[in-house]
Protein backbone atom coordinates (compact mmCIF):
# COMPACT_ATOMS: atom_id res chain seq x y z
CA UNK A 1 0.00 0.00 0.00
CA UNK A 2 1.39 3.40 -1.01
CA UNK A 3 1.89 5.84 1.85
CA UNK A 4 0.91 9.47 1.31
CA UNK A 5 1.47 12.44 3.61
CA UNK A 6 -1.12 15.24 3.56
CA UNK A 7 -0.11 18.58 5.11
CA UNK A 8 -2.52 21.30 6.29
CA UNK A 9 -1.72 24.75 7.68
CA UNK A 10 -1.99 25.41 11.42
CA UNK A 11 -2.25 29.19 11.08
CA UNK A 12 -5.63 30.75 11.85
CA UNK A 13 -5.42 34.56 11.55
CA UNK A 14 -5.08 37.00 8.69
CA UNK A 15 -2.73 39.95 9.18
CA UNK A 16 -5.42 42.21 10.66
CA UNK A 17 -5.97 39.56 13.38
CA UNK A 18 -9.72 40.08 13.01
CA UNK A 19 -10.49 37.82 10.07
CA UNK A 20 -10.01 34.08 10.42
CA UNK A 21 -8.32 31.79 7.93
CA UNK A 22 -6.84 28.29 8.04
CA UNK A 23 -7.04 25.26 5.75
CA UNK A 24 -9.54 25.34 2.87
CA UNK A 25 -11.82 22.41 3.61
CA UNK A 26 -12.53 21.16 0.07
CA UNK A 27 -8.82 20.97 -0.72
CA UNK A 28 -8.56 18.42 2.07
CA UNK A 29 -11.72 16.45 1.32
CA UNK A 30 -11.56 16.43 -2.49
CA UNK A 31 -7.98 15.15 -2.43
CA UNK A 32 -8.44 12.84 0.56
CA UNK A 33 -11.14 10.80 -1.14
CA UNK A 34 -9.18 10.58 -4.40
CA UNK A 35 -6.29 9.09 -2.43
CA UNK A 36 -8.42 6.78 -0.29
CA UNK A 37 -10.24 5.43 -3.36
CA UNK A 38 -6.87 4.82 -4.99
CA UNK A 39 -5.92 2.64 -2.04
CA UNK A 40 -3.35 4.94 -0.44
CA UNK A 41 -2.56 4.90 3.26
CA UNK A 42 -3.00 8.57 4.20
CA UNK A 43 -1.29 10.34 7.10
CA UNK A 44 -2.50 13.87 7.86
CA UNK A 45 -0.09 16.35 9.44
CA UNK A 46 0.21 20.06 10.21
CA UNK A 47 2.98 22.23 11.68
CA UNK A 48 1.47 22.21 15.18
CA UNK A 49 -0.46 18.93 15.05
CA UNK A 50 -3.92 18.42 16.52
CA UNK A 51 -6.97 19.98 14.88
CA UNK A 52 -5.97 22.56 12.27
CA UNK A 53 -8.12 25.66 11.84
CA UNK A 54 -10.54 25.70 8.92
CA UNK A 55 -11.20 28.84 6.91
CA UNK A 56 -14.81 29.75 7.80
CA UNK A 57 -15.43 30.83 4.20
CA UNK A 58 -14.58 27.33 2.98
CA UNK A 59 -17.41 25.88 5.10
CA UNK A 60 -20.10 28.02 3.49
CA UNK A 61 -22.62 26.41 1.16
CA UNK A 62 -21.27 27.98 -2.04
CA UNK A 63 -17.91 26.29 -1.45
CA UNK A 64 -19.33 22.90 -0.43
CA UNK A 65 -18.42 20.04 -2.76
CA UNK A 66 -19.81 16.49 -2.86
CA UNK A 67 -16.69 15.34 -1.02
CA UNK A 68 -17.24 17.92 1.74
CA UNK A 69 -20.75 16.50 2.20
CA UNK A 70 -19.29 12.99 2.34
CA UNK A 71 -16.74 14.14 4.92
CA UNK A 72 -19.45 15.55 7.19
CA UNK A 73 -20.87 12.02 7.56
CA UNK A 74 -17.48 10.28 7.71
CA UNK A 75 -16.34 9.79 11.30
CA UNK A 76 -12.94 8.33 10.34
CA UNK A 77 -12.10 11.23 8.02
CA UNK A 78 -13.12 13.68 10.74
CA UNK A 79 -10.81 11.88 13.16
CA UNK A 80 -7.96 12.18 10.65
CA UNK A 81 -8.61 15.90 10.28
CA UNK A 82 -9.13 16.52 13.98
CA UNK A 83 -6.01 14.71 15.18
CA UNK A 84 -3.23 15.56 12.76
CA UNK A 85 0.37 14.60 13.45
CA UNK A 86 2.76 17.48 13.95
CA UNK A 87 5.53 17.87 11.39
CA UNK A 88 8.01 17.24 14.18
CA UNK A 89 6.30 13.95 15.05
CA UNK A 90 6.45 12.59 11.51
CA UNK A 91 10.17 13.28 11.56
CA UNK A 92 12.02 10.93 9.25
CA UNK A 93 9.06 8.74 8.28
CA UNK A 94 9.21 7.78 4.61
CA UNK A 95 6.30 8.47 2.24
CA UNK A 96 5.69 7.61 -1.40
CA UNK A 97 4.01 10.96 -2.11
CA UNK A 98 3.17 14.28 -0.46
CA UNK A 99 0.11 16.50 -0.84
CA UNK A 100 -0.22 20.03 0.59
CA UNK A 101 -3.68 21.59 0.86
CA UNK A 102 -4.78 25.18 0.22
CA UNK A 103 -5.38 27.79 2.90
CA UNK A 104 -4.16 31.36 3.37
CA UNK A 105 -2.53 30.24 6.61
CA UNK A 106 0.14 28.47 4.57
CA UNK A 107 1.63 31.88 3.72
CA UNK A 108 2.60 32.14 7.39
CA UNK A 109 3.57 28.64 8.53
CA UNK A 110 4.50 26.66 5.41
CA UNK A 111 6.33 29.32 3.38
CA UNK A 112 9.19 29.61 5.89
CA UNK A 113 9.32 26.28 7.65
CA UNK A 114 12.58 24.40 7.96
CA UNK A 115 10.86 21.04 8.47
CA UNK A 116 8.83 21.54 5.28
CA UNK A 117 11.96 22.63 3.42
CA UNK A 118 13.86 19.52 4.52
CA UNK A 119 10.91 17.29 3.64
CA UNK A 120 10.66 18.70 0.12
CA UNK A 121 14.41 18.48 -0.33
CA UNK A 122 14.25 14.79 0.56
CA UNK A 123 11.44 14.44 -1.98
CA UNK A 124 13.72 15.98 -4.61
CA UNK A 125 16.55 13.61 -3.75
CA UNK A 126 14.27 10.56 -3.85
CA UNK A 127 12.12 11.65 -6.82
CA UNK A 128 9.05 11.58 -4.57
CA UNK A 129 6.08 13.37 -6.21
CA UNK A 130 4.60 16.38 -4.41
CA UNK A 131 1.17 17.86 -5.20
CA UNK A 132 0.25 21.28 -3.82
CA UNK A 133 -2.87 23.39 -4.24
CA UNK A 134 -3.52 27.14 -3.94
CA UNK A 135 -1.64 28.76 -1.08
CA UNK A 136 -0.18 25.37 -0.19
CA UNK A 137 2.22 25.98 -3.07
CA UNK A 138 3.94 28.44 -0.73
CA UNK A 139 5.66 25.39 0.76
CA UNK A 140 8.18 25.43 -2.12
CA UNK A 141 9.47 28.74 -0.74
CA UNK A 142 10.74 26.81 2.28
CA UNK A 143 12.62 24.57 -0.12
CA UNK A 144 14.04 27.50 -2.09
CA UNK A 145 15.35 28.98 1.16
CA UNK A 146 17.49 25.85 1.57
CA UNK A 147 18.31 25.53 -2.15
CA UNK A 148 18.03 29.03 -3.65
CA UNK A 149 18.19 28.01 -7.33
CA UNK A 150 15.87 25.02 -7.08
CA UNK A 151 12.83 26.75 -8.65
CA UNK A 152 14.68 28.33 -11.57
CA UNK A 153 12.60 27.69 -14.68
CA UNK A 154 10.16 25.35 -12.91
CA UNK A 155 6.60 25.61 -14.22
CA UNK A 156 4.30 26.25 -11.29
CA UNK A 157 0.91 27.70 -10.44
CA UNK A 158 -0.92 28.89 -7.34
CA UNK A 159 -3.55 31.33 -6.14
CA UNK A 160 -3.33 34.46 -8.31
CA UNK A 161 -3.45 38.18 -7.39
CA UNK A 162 -6.77 38.46 -9.26
CA UNK A 163 -8.27 35.69 -7.15
CA UNK A 164 -6.93 37.30 -3.98
CA UNK A 165 -8.52 40.63 -4.98
CA UNK A 166 -11.85 38.99 -5.73
CA UNK A 167 -11.81 37.41 -2.26
CA UNK A 168 -10.87 40.85 -0.84
CA UNK A 169 -8.16 39.36 1.33
CA UNK A 170 -5.08 40.75 -0.40
CA UNK A 171 -4.61 43.67 2.06
CA UNK A 172 -4.32 41.19 4.93
CA UNK A 173 -1.64 38.86 3.53
CA UNK A 174 2.07 38.87 4.42
CA UNK A 175 3.14 38.76 0.76
CA UNK A 176 1.99 38.03 -2.79
CA UNK A 177 2.43 34.32 -3.48
CA UNK A 178 2.73 34.93 -7.23
CA UNK A 179 5.42 37.60 -6.76
CA UNK A 180 7.45 35.43 -4.39
CA UNK A 181 7.30 32.44 -6.72
CA UNK A 182 8.43 34.53 -9.67
CA UNK A 183 11.19 36.13 -7.61
CA UNK A 184 12.39 32.60 -6.77
CA UNK A 185 12.79 31.86 -10.48
CA UNK A 186 9.61 29.89 -11.14
CA UNK A 187 7.67 30.19 -14.40
CA UNK A 188 4.19 31.02 -13.14
CA UNK A 189 1.17 29.85 -15.18
CA UNK A 190 -2.53 30.25 -14.49
CA UNK A 191 -6.01 29.86 -15.98
CA UNK A 192 -7.40 32.82 -17.92
CA UNK A 193 -10.64 32.75 -15.92
CA UNK A 194 -10.25 33.11 -12.12
CA UNK A 195 -11.31 30.22 -9.87
CA UNK A 196 -11.30 27.69 -12.73
CA UNK A 197 -9.15 24.53 -12.63
CA UNK A 198 -5.54 24.76 -13.73
CA UNK A 199 -2.65 22.38 -13.00
CA UNK A 200 1.05 22.59 -13.83
CA UNK A 201 3.37 19.56 -13.70
CA UNK A 202 7.15 19.88 -13.73
CA UNK A 203 9.60 17.39 -12.27
CA UNK A 204 8.33 16.10 -8.94
CA UNK A 205 5.93 19.03 -8.55
CA UNK A 206 2.23 18.97 -9.38
CA UNK A 207 0.63 22.32 -8.54
CA UNK A 208 -3.04 23.33 -8.66
CA UNK A 209 -4.03 26.97 -8.91
CA UNK A 210 -7.03 27.03 -6.56
CA UNK A 211 -9.57 24.82 -4.75
CA UNK A 212 -11.31 24.02 -8.05
CA UNK A 213 -8.02 22.40 -9.13
CA UNK A 214 -7.85 20.00 -6.19
CA UNK A 215 -9.30 16.84 -7.76
CA UNK A 216 -7.29 17.39 -10.95
CA UNK A 217 -4.04 17.76 -9.01
CA UNK A 218 -4.80 14.73 -6.81
CA UNK A 219 -5.69 12.61 -9.82
CA UNK A 220 -2.47 13.67 -11.55
CA UNK A 221 -0.55 12.51 -8.49
CA UNK A 222 -2.35 9.17 -8.47
CA UNK A 223 -1.69 8.73 -12.20
CA UNK A 224 2.01 9.42 -11.70
CA UNK A 225 2.17 6.89 -8.89
CA UNK A 226 0.48 4.31 -11.12
CA UNK A 227 3.02 4.88 -13.90
CA UNK A 228 5.90 4.54 -11.45
CA UNK A 229 4.40 1.31 -10.14
CA UNK A 230 4.19 -0.10 -13.67
CA UNK A 231 7.82 0.82 -14.28
CA UNK A 232 8.87 -0.97 -11.11
CA UNK A 233 6.85 -4.17 -11.77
Amino acid sequence: MKKLLMILTSHADLADEKEQTGAWLSTFTDAYYVFIRAGFEVTVASPKGGRPPLDPLSEQDEHTTDEVRTYRDDFMAQMEMGNTWSLEEIGSMVYDAVYIADGHGALWDLADNRQVGKLLYECLLNDTPVAMVGHGVAAVLSLSKLRPAVLNGVRITGFTPTEEALLKRHPYLPFSLTDRLKASGAQFGHAIIPFTPHVETDGIFITGQNPASTAMAAQALVARMAVEQLCCD
